[in-house]
């Protein structure tokens, strides 16, 4: 995705009374990827019914296994600078469209009722589509990119024991090591003015960011009307480590930094290699039981999830597209048994294409404003299903 400056046309997370059904969430909340934004996860966040509706499913206990599966689709094709919203590309129907399917399969194991961990290997399968340049009579072509992701584990603590009778709210903090297991560089053909090229594919389909990290991670609730709750997640993913080294071919197809003597466009040197990006995810809102009998709850809330301009720790060079979507989610969920089931929409209220460090240093060098794009999806479809053993 090519970068354009601002007046052309453009393309953008248990053990504890709240069941084990927030336990999936805790092992897979790693924010909503919007699209070019590369933010990666199920990011299947599942609320607490009630615990009148199902007493007996209330606490987890030492030697509870939780295994789960989370689910995330989307369709990003609709392009942005800043907040504002490019339909011209729309209009030409040369929008950079990403078609994307994630599967974290995850696997915890309860200490004790206040003490747990978890393990998720995330799965990801990612198609992009563009057009061709005129000499294949502007077709639209595809890239493509599937495999194993980066892994996690993750150590969670209750700061108040959950079988405490009459506790009606707690707080949970986790936190985790990220490894970089999802490959960083793979590779597609790309059609060009002289012919087809092999190259890595864009940032955003890439299965791995090839970095370590350290996530953090909270989870609150509190019982505020019977069978209704608030509740509120977020995390936030540490990627110390500056750029992976894999190529973007963003500075005029160059293989050697640093030797481009033109005024730069806006795909600079600056972003010769990819940069391994921090993420963020935040979630608030209520539960409501509906049915107790069969632990039907729904939820709405609101979120806000993406990549941040720099980095909290290490370096931010390289190539990145900061931005972030909010988005208001409805939800359902079903728990009965072993059993948990969860499905949530969320629906994008407001995105923003942020301008990178490498914008802000080209728009400097090139004596004009240089602020890239991203796409980003209307909405996401994530389910997810876990079973308690």
């Amino acid at each position: 995705m090519t970068h354009t400056t601002r007046n052309t046309l453009s393309l953008g997370s248990a053990a504890g009374a709240l069941t084990f059904a927030l336990a999936l969430s805790q092992s897979t909340t790693s924010g909503l990827a919007q699209g070019c934004v590369a933010v990666r996860g199920s990011s299947m966040c599942m609320v607490h019914p009630s615990e009148s509706a199902h007493p007996q499913d209330a606490d987890l206990v030492a030697g509870d296994w939780v295994a789960s599966v989370a689910y995330r689709w989307l369709h990003s094709h609709r392009h942005f600078v800043g907040d504002e919203e490019q339909t011209v590309r729309q209009d030409r129907a040369n929008q950079v469209i990403n078609h994307t399917s994630f599967i974290d399969l995850s696997l915890q194991y309860s200490f004790s009722t206040r003490f747990s961990a978890a393990l998720t290997l995330p799965f990801a399968t990612s198609d992009r589509s563009s057009l061709a340049p005129t000499n294949y009579n502007s077709i639209r072509y595809y890239t493509h990119a599937s495999g194993i992701g980066d892994m996690r584990l993750t150590g969670y603590g209750w700061l108040w024991n959950p079988s405490t009778a009459g506790l009606k709210g707690n707080i949970q903090i986790g936190i985790g090591l990220k490894a970089p297991t999802g490959e960083k560089g793979a590779t597609d053909t790309f059609l060009t003015t002289t012919g087809p090229v092999v190259r890595p594919v864009d940032q955003s389909i890439q299965p791995g960011d090839g970095g370590w990290g350290v996530a953090v991670e909270i989870n609150a609730y509190r019982e505020i009307f019977d069978r209704t709750e608030a509740f509120f997640q977020a995390s936030y993913l540490f990627n110390p480590e500056n750029q992976n080294g894999v190529l973007t071919w963003r500075d005029n197809n160059s293989t050697t930094p640093g030797k481009i003597t033109a005024t730069p466009s806006a795909a600079s040197y600056y972003e010769h290699f990819m940069s391994i990006p921090d993420q963020y995810f935040a979630r608030g809102g209520f539960a409501y039981t509906l049915a107790p009998k069969w632990g039907l709850s729904a939820s709405l809330a609101g979120r806000i999830e993406g990549v941040p301009v720099e980095d909290l720790v290490g370096g931010s060079d390289g190539f990145r597209r900061p931005g972030f979507a909010v988005a208001i989610e409805p939800g359902i969920q079903v728990m009965k048994g072993r059993y948990t089931f969860n499905l949530a929409v969320p629906f994008a209220l407001y995105r923003n294409r942020e301008r990178s460090l490498a914008d802000q240093a080209a728009s400097v060098v090139a004596g004009r404003d240089i602020h890239g794009d991203a796409a980003f999806a209307d909405y996401v479809v994530t389910a997810s299903l876990a079973v308690r053993f």
